[in-house]
């Protein structure tokens, strides 16, 4: 059994922290849709991510019809 399998299985608690996502992608993602739809800054960041990301797909998808 994995380390990670026996501390799920155990119970066993972690000190892990919060996985974050790259930072970079963010800061992508944001002017993507900034530059697309005009939306500001906070408003694009207080979606959830998985919206943030179905945007950047449509976006995706529109640009691609255009070519």
């Amino acid at each position: 059994m994995s380390p990670l399998q026996y501390s799920i299985f155990s119970g066993a608690r972690t000190s892990g922290g919060v996985v974050s996502y790259p930072s970079d992608t963010l800061y992508e993602e944001v002017a993507f849709i900034a530059y697309h739809f005009h939306w500001s800054q906070n408003d694009i960041l207080n979606l959830e991510h998985t919206t943030r990301q179905r945007w950047v797909g449509e976006i995706n998808k529109i640009n691609q019809k255009l070519i």
